[in-house]
């Protein structure tokens, strides 16, 4: 054997097979999305079996209104930008598949996922403030307030997605690094760029679910 085809066998790249990793990428979203169910099926159960108006009495009502409140029109606008990072992204990847960077639209995408944690912060800070937190236990009532309930499933369900987009980010600023410094996504290996879209769009799809439940129905 002559040692060009020594160096070629030596060099050739021994990963799973694109289609092999993709199929793995959407198991793994598959389980994500039943926990995510899980989650927004205690919420339904909670409100369902709450006698009266929902919001409960004295809770701050973040439900979308008309006209718009302020909380109302900073949550779509920030909704807005979440669902336009997939557009971003799939900008970069269809960047990436005409021989260019895509580095612009990644990092694009990156500053509006920043942009939607940062104020899914502020609102949480802001809910905080207007008293809505997880349950405190009453001992004269011997009870849980449905105050504080309602304030836990609020923000079990927005901080485990904000944790997903926390996720995703990290992941989106791994391929827009790997891609400045080493140039590794091209037209024909770009399996690991395709696969942290699959979770990017997922995180995306799932705030539309979430923002429905939490402030639209």
């Amino acid at each position: 054997m002559s040692s060009a085809a020594i160096t070629s066998h030596e060099t050739e790249h021994h990963g799973a097979p694109p289609s092999t990793c993709r199929f793995g990428m959407i198991i793994f979203l598959l389980s994500e999305a039943m926990l995510f169910a899980g989650l927004i099926a205690a919420y339904i159960v909670v409100r369902g079996a709450h006698q009266g108006e929902w919001p409960p009495t004295g809770a701050p009502d973040i439900g979308v209104q008309w006209p718009l409140t302020g909380l109302n029109i900073v949550m779509i606008v920030n909704s807005i930008l979440l669902i336009s990072s997939s557009v971003t992204f799939h900008f970069a990847e269809a960047a990436v598949k005409k021989g260019r960077s895509g580095l612009l639209w990644l990092f694009v995408t990156i500053a509006l996922g920043a942009v939607f944690l940062t104020v899914q912060g502020w609102e949480w800070m802001h809910l905080r403030h207007e008293g809505m937190w997880f349950p405190v236990f009453s001992s004269a009532e011997h009870q849980y307030d449905i105050f504080g309930i309602y304030g836990s499933t609020f923000f079990a369900i927005t901080g485990f997605h904000g944790m997903h987009v926390l996720v995703g980010l990290m992941l989106i600023l791994w391929c827009a690094l790997k891609q400045m410094f080493t140039n590794c996504f091209t037209p024909q290996r770009h399996a690991a760029l395709e696969n942290v879209g699959l979770y990017w769009h997922f995180v995306d799809v799932v705030w539309i679910v979430v923002y429905t439940a939490l402030y639209v129905v």
